[in-house]
Formats: structure tokens, sequence, C-alpha cells
């Protein structure tokens, strides 16, 4: 039979049963009452008597953002080596049927001994994991650094990068709902409208998931950032055919053509910025405007992370808060339909993007407008 981790010995049942691998009696997990408000503490999931819990086994709780909706809580330990030895750790611990109700709101997960006393569970000394319900889609709060987030449809799993906690020495888990607490945008990428990114640039779109494919976020990105003012400074700038241009400075951006050769059709897709980047790529050489954009590595480790962005992105940050930081000029995205691609004038005043038309020179390959590099993340 499996080992259950108890101090008195059991006996195997007469009849057959669903045993779980690795389970760890004695976890017992209920909701006290209590009323939510999203700057107050909420009532803790504690300890109860009676029906036992294993680590597997999945339970039925309530909270307080969630009312009469149950939730399930379900916590997993995993067997971790050490020196031809080893022990069974709290690893993870996935809540779901999280209503909308929650949205906004902070989970703080928290594991307790016999004592009273809470244990640290991740990151050598951490004793709280946060979870942050931005909006339905569940990140890391404030504080997560040493574990990961999963987000699923109302549901989260968080799980520990190195776990502290022996599974055979918790007796209580708490799950407290709390009003969000902001978070660290360059290392903890909890970010607001006008934070500073981690790699430097202006956080201007923020939101719930998205996929920007082939970033390192890939389709679990939830923000923007635009390079800085004076991004590109004394960078080279494209005289291919009669697109002229001038050099960005140290307070405006360079006046360039994208590309220097062939035309290849991308679309204007929120999410599609990269991907028409790299794909824009083969057409542009060392002075182009997507070879300059691919090229800046921001203030971090972010090279190659940075592109133009697709028409609907450059549309966002036309329309942001932020968008005092661009030049009084068009600039141009990263979609092109047939010979052109889409660009937008500033001061943004309309509410659609200028569209696929351009009279100038023929086109995407011939026109200077200002570039701006974008990353997600």
């Amino acid at each position: 039979m499996s080992d259950y981790y108890y101090d008195d010995p059991i006996e195997e049942a007469p009849v057959r049963r669903r045993r779980i691998p690795t389970a760890l009696a004695s976890i017992l997990i209920l909701l006290a009452a209590g009323l939510f408000v999203k700057t107050t503490l909420a009532a803790n999931i504690s300890i109860n008597t009676g029906v036992p819990a294993e680590f597997g086994q999945s339970l039925a709780v309530t909270a307080a953002c969630s009312g009469s909706s149950i939730l399930t809580m379900t916590p997993t330990s995993s067997f971790t080596n050490a020196s031809g030895a080893g022990a069974f750790y709290f690893t993870s611990v996935t809540v779901s049927g999280i209503p909308a109700s929650c949205n906004g709101v902070d989970f703080n997960i928290s594991a307790y001994n016999t004592t009273g006393n809470a244990l640290p569970i991740f990151n050598t000394s951490s004793t709280v994991a946060p979870i942050w319900d931005n909006s339905g889609s569940f990140q890391g709060g404030h504080g997560f650094a040493g574990s990961s987030v999963a987000s699923a449809s109302g549901a989260f799993t968080v799980t520990f990068t190195s776990p502290v906690a022996l599974a055979a020495n918790v007796a209580k888990l708490t799950l407290q709902s709390v009003g969000h607490a902001a978070g660290n945008c360059a290392t903890e990428s909890i970010c607001s409208i006008g934070d500073t990114g981690a790699g430097g640039g202006i956080v201007f779109y923020v939101g719930a998931s998205f996929a920007e494919t082939g970033t390192a976020c890939g389709s679990n990105c939830h923000y923007l950032e635009v390079a800085p003012t004076g991004w590109a400074n004394n960078k080279p700038v494209s005289l291919n055919g009669s697109c002229g241009g001038s050099v960005g400075t140290a307070t405006s951006d360079p006046v360039i053509c994208p590309l220097s050769g062939t035309l290849i059709n991308t679309p204007a897709t929120f999410g599609a910025g990269f991907t028409n980047s790299q794909t824009l790529s083969a057409s542009a050489d060392a002075t182009s405007g997507i070879y300059l954009c691919l090229h800046y590595a921001g203030t971090d480790s972010s090279a190659g992370q940075w592109f133009l962005p697709s028409g609907n992105e450059l549309g966002a940050l036309a329309t942001a808060t932020v968008n005092s930081i661009l030049d009084t000029n068009f600039y141009w995205s990263s979609s092109i339909s047939g010979v052109t691609g889409i660009e937008y004038g500033f001061p943004y005043t309309g509410s659609t993007y200028s569209g696929y038309s351009n009279p100038y020179n023929g086109g995407y390959a011939n026109n200077p407008h200002s570039i701006r590099a974008i990353r997600a993340f």
C-alpha cells in the first residue's frame, strides 16, 4: 500500500479502494465565514476536525469574494531526491471555479504546522504565495519570485520552483483574498500603464493574457512596452531608393523606411508584430527600420525581443495615455498590404488606423516615417 505519513499505523481496508500515491493525510480545509471588501483581509481557509483530506484530493471550499460559488482547492506533493534519500514536499496547489466577482483580488496561500506556525513554502523563506486575479487572467502577485503561476479559465495553479515545506509538516493551508498589492514592474512583471518595464521602455498596454508568437512570453503575454525616447540615437537610416530619412537623436525617432527589399503581406492583428518583423527581416538590411527594431537591446536581457508593432499594436500605442513620448509625425507599423503599410499620425485623432493608403513614392519601402520599437512581456 502507499505511504501515508501517519504517526499510527494504517490498516488496509478489506475492500478495494482508490489509492492516491504519495498521499499525506491530516490536511483539512474549510473556509471560515467572513465578508469581503477589496481593501480588507478576508477570512482564512483553516483546519477542521473530522473528514481527512489528502494531497492530490480536491476539496470544495468557498471564498469571501466568490459569494455562493464553490471553489475547488487541490494541494499537491512531490518527491524530491536528496543524496540518495529525499522527501515529499508541498509543491503546488490548484484553485478552480473562481467567479468573475473575484476579479482584481490577490489570493494569498500559506501553510502551517501543527503548532500554528507559518511554514516557508518556496524561495527559502517565503511563507505566502501571492496570485493576482487580473480580470480572470491569473498572474504572480507582489513577492511571487520563486514560484510560477499557470492561468486557466476560472482557475490557476501555483507551483513552487524550489519547494521548502515538507509535506509531512503541513497541518493546515490558508487561502486569503485581499486587495491587490502593486508589484514591481521591472523585476516581477506586475505593471501599470506608464511604469518602466524590465527592458527600460514605457508600459503602454496592460491587459489579460494575449499571444505574441515567438517572444519570450509566448501565449501568456500581458504587457507591451515602447522603447524610450532616444532609443535609436545616431543609428543609421535607409537611403534606399527615394526613401531618404533622418537619423534618430536623443530627443527624436529616426525617420526611416521599414524595408529595403521585397514586400511580403503581413497582418494588422494585435499580437502579430513580432512575427511580422521576423518575416520581413529577410528584406531588411542594416539601415532599415525593421533591422533597428529587431536589434534593439533595451536595458536588460531583452535583445532579440523588440520589434516593429503591428497595425493594431501601433493603434494601441497611438491611443495610450503615454503617447506624448512620440514625435508629432506619422509612424510605420509592420503590417503590409500590397505595396503599402499601415501608418498612424500624431497627435492621434481617429479611432482606426489611417489604412493601407500611402500616396508618397510608391509606399512602404520608399516613404520615410518615424519608427519606434516595442516589446511584449
